[in-house]
């Protein structure tokens, strides 16, 4: 099962929810509001080894080169 991260705009919370089937729609889980936003996540990538430096990480929380350079 997919786990999504969801808006919901009634109570302004954020969840990560379980989903079974992309034809349901989840409930949100404080207000029970059946209309929630699906966002956009960010995907966890593996680490690689052998780096002795860890890059700085950008305004994303990764070290996509989203920050200025300075």
């Amino acid at each position: 099962m997919p786990l999504y991260e969801y808006h919901c705009p009634q109570c302004d919370s954020a969840h990560e929810l379980l989903v079974r089937s992309e034809d349901q729609a989840p409930a949100c889980p404080a207000c029970g509001a059946q209309k929630l936003q699906k966002l956009l996540s960010v995907c966890a990538s593996p680490a690689t080894g052998g780096s002795a430096r860890a890059e700085p990480a950008g305004p994303c929380g990764s070290a996509c080169g989203c920050f200025p350079a300075g």
